[in-house]
């Protein structure tokens, strides 16, 4: 709004100084107007507009055009500076006042300036003149709505989007949620109740394993330091932060009875991130030698990467080591402790043995992150987009009106001009050029296309007065200069600015061209420009209005772009918390109510380590933990009762999967608890699970068979994938379910 008055200011500002004869009330009415235009810049350029600025506006228009009329001996004002009057009313009531009060608002405005102009001008010429107000009122009445309507679409489209992105997030936070979890349980949890339940490790190793579960089951922070366990504080700094992991290798403790040197030299600053993996990694090697290896030393050694960008870390021991092949694809210290570890951050870890050889455990990391780049800067279409929605409908809304008014014109002048035909098939080729490029600026319009059209536009324009006198100017007879007014409005919205403005300046300094060299149409210098301005400013006028109406849509729909990234973000963020903290909490909330008061008392002293009984309930809750890191989310708490009496009662259970994702629980419980509830107790059984894409296959085993058992199996899986077999040796079950 601001825009347009600077411009109508100062047409009027140039009238004023025109020179020449005029009335004191068209005098009157070019102060008042001036005054109030440069009031509008004022509260425009604050952002303080109303619908106070709005009835002034057209107080001003119903009271002037009747003032303008009733000078005598004065030249007439010229229809193009009348209009002005009437269009600043009608764009600030359909902007600034209610839906029916604008209307009526418009229409006491027009109405003004077409019964001024009636008796002066002739009923045919009235009506031309009131064109520009008409489609101005139409644009603005179909424009806010529009507006209104696509922001209120966008809105929902930008929350659904959001949900759909925090769903996703909270998927993706389940996900990663379950695999720390996993890791957890593994690292921490298994390995203190494996220590515990061990005759002849040190008490105090014991006591210290046991905090370290106890702390990582609370979440609490932890420094990556002995094999053994963690121990509290925040050794390996916060997120964000650059570690030397030089150091943190340095204070790694040997396993009990074990060897261990260390070479890592100097300072090695990397992520936190990619310390925390690598010590978690470097930890899982240390309690394999531990547990497995027989070893009696260990060497640690920390190299850097060829140019420094990365690091390979090496834990070798002399072992008895294994076969590669041997390896289970269901080991979760390899798979989750090392492996995911390293690949979470960009790494590898790779484990090398050979039976009698020893074991090698290989961990690498580069520094591929890319530099900070140029930011993508979003098409000016699409930030238009995230405002309004769809941008050709308010496209439309601004340049329909004006097209189909302005070809009522064109054939109205065109019948009365002799020679003057082809401007009207120039005409319908422009309209139908602004129509074609508006359909395509969803998608955006090409510079040869928008050139060619420009090129079009203003040629055409300026050819016109071949045919056209000069004197037109002062009237609607040199309609050619406006027509090509929805073009230019149209491509300085959605291309970049500079065309439509270079394309309106060369139409304008042709047109000042002609009126300099061409015969006098004024009597004096001051009137030639009062009659040449207001013609001028068509095409300025909506060349302006879209220039500042696309940059500011586009500017809105930068920060509402800006503003639902970063609500899309914190939705996420919040989401991965929430779903971390409710895994968190639901498989904690059976398993810990034994395990963790068993830890905490161990850590503090109140049960001892040597006690047999200690021991023993440590090795039955090591299978509890292991069974979870398997097949995790499955067992409640009468399915590990029934696997604790079968342990209890000699019975060796294995259970194994080669996948880190929760399972279909409802079927490897049913397949756990059928077996072990009927018939006596079997000797061994053997649950494993295999997972595809989108199906998990599940495979029991139990030793020795047994008919009641078969039978009571074959009954539970009835109505599902699964087959059923019995035999004097064993039982088995292959049972196959989807993935939900």
């Amino acid at each position: 709004m601001a825009a347009i008055a600077v411009l109508f200011a100062l047409n009027w500002v140039a009238f004023l100084l025109s020179g020449g004869r005029r009335s004191p009330g068209a005098t009157a009415v070019a102060v008042v107007f001036v005054a109030l235009t440069a009031h509008l810049v004022v509260r425009g350029v604050r952002g303080r507009l109303d619908h106070a600025d709005a009835w002034a506006a057209v107080a001003l228009a119903v009271a002037a055009h009747p003032v303008l009329v009733l000078g005598t001996g004065a030249p007439p004002i010229v229809i193009g500076q009348r209009c002005m009057l009437t269009v600043l009313a009608v764009i600030l009531a359909t902007g600034f006042l209610p839906r029916t009060a604008g209307r009526w608002a418009c229409l006491a405005a027009i109405g003004a300036q077409l019964g001024t102009s009636w008796p002066e001008d002739g009923p045919a010429a009235a009506v031309e003149g009131i064109w520009p107000a008409v489609a101005t009122a139409v644009a603005g009445t179909v424009l806010g709505p529009v507006m209104r309507a696509a922001g209120d679409g966008a809105d929902r489209s930008e929350a659904l989007a959001a949900a759909v992105k925090a769903e996703a997030a909270q998927a993706a936070g389940r996900r990663e949620a379950h695999r720390d979890f996993q890791g957890m349980l593994h690292d921490e949890v298994s390995a203190a109740l494996r220590a515990i339940s061990r005759p002849g490790v040190a008490v105090d190793r014991v006591r210290e394993a046991a905090r370290g579960a106890v702390a990582a089951i609370a979440g609490a922070p932890a420094v990556l330091g002995d094999a053994g366990g963690t121990t509290g504080g925040d050794g390996i700094g916060a997120p964000g932060d650059r570690t030397d992991l030089a150091a943190l290798v340095r204070g790694l403790v040997p396993p009990a009875g074990t060897g261990m040197t260390v070479e890592a030299a100097g300072v090695l600053a990397v992520p936190h991130e990619v310390a925390a993996a690598t010590m978690g990694a470097a930890r899982e090697a240390l309690r394999n030698v531990a547990d497995h290896a027989r070893a009696r030393t260990v060497r640690v050694s920390l190299n850097l990467l060829e140019g420094g960008a990365g690091f390979l870390l090496f834990v070798t021991d002399d072992g008895i080591g294994f076969a590669r092949e041997e390896l289970r694809g269901s080991s979760v210290g390899l798979r989750r402790s090392m492996i995911r570890r390293m690949e979470a951050v960009g790494g590898s870890a790779e484990v090398l043995s050979a039976p009698g050889r020893g074991t090698a455990v290989r961990l690498e990391w580069q520094d591929t992150a890319p530099g900070p780049g140029p930011l993508a800067v979003p098409a000016k279409v699409e930030l238009m987009g995230a405002a309004v929605g769809d941008v050709r409908r308010p496209l439309a809304a601004v340049c329909l009106p004006f097209l189909l008014v302005m070809g009522v014109i064109a054939a109205l002048h065109t019948w009365r001009t002799p020679g003057a035909g082809w401007l009207m098939v120039w005409y319908a080729a422009l309209a139908t050029i602004t129509v074609a490029l508006l359909l395509r600026a969803r998608n955006g319009i090409g510079g040869p296309a928008a050139a060619a059209a420009c090129a079009f536009a203003v040629t055409g324009a300026l050819a016109s007065f071949f045919v056209l006198p000069l004197d037109g100017l002062a009237d609607y007879t040199s309609w050619p200069i406006g027509a090509v007014t929805p073009l230019l409005t149209l491509l300085v919205i959605v291309r970049p600015s500079w065309e439509a403005l270079t394309a309106m300046a060369l139409e304008q300094a042709g047109v000042i061209v002609l009126v300099a060299t061409g015969p006098p149409i004024a009597p004096s210098f001051g009137q030639t420009v009062g009659m040449t301005l207001p013609a001028l400013l068509a095409p300025a006028l909506g060349v302006v209005m879209g220039l500042v109406i696309g940059r500011t849509v586009a500017r809105l729909g930068g920060v509402t772009m800006r503003a639902n990234a970063v609500r899309s973000a914190a939705l996420a963020a919040e989401a991965v918390r929430d779903a971390s903290e409710a895994l968190r909490r639901r498989r904690l909330a059976d398993l810990g109510e034994e395990i963790l008061p068993f830890l905490g008392a161990t850590a503090t002293g109140r049960r001892s380590p040597e006690d047999p009984k200690v021991r023993d309930t440590a090795r039955l809750l090591g299978y509890a933990v292991r069974d979870e890191i398997h097949i995790p989310g499955v067992l409640d708490r009468p399915a590990r009762d029934l696997l604790d009496a079968a342990r209890t009662a000699g019975c060796v259970i294995t259970i194994q999967s080669d996948s880190d994702d929760p399972h279909p629980p409802a079927l490897l419980r049913l397949l756990l608890t059928t077996a072990l509830g009927t018939g006596p107790t079997p000797r061994e059984m053997v649950l494993s699970v295999t997972a595809s894409a989108d199906t998990v296959d599940a495979a029991l085993v139990v030793l020795p068979g047994d008919r009641s058992r078969a039978g009571a199996l074959r009954e539970a899986v009835a109505g599902i994938s699964a087959v059923v077999e019995d035999a004097a040796e064993s039982t088995w079950v292959e049972a196959r379910v989807r993935k939900v």
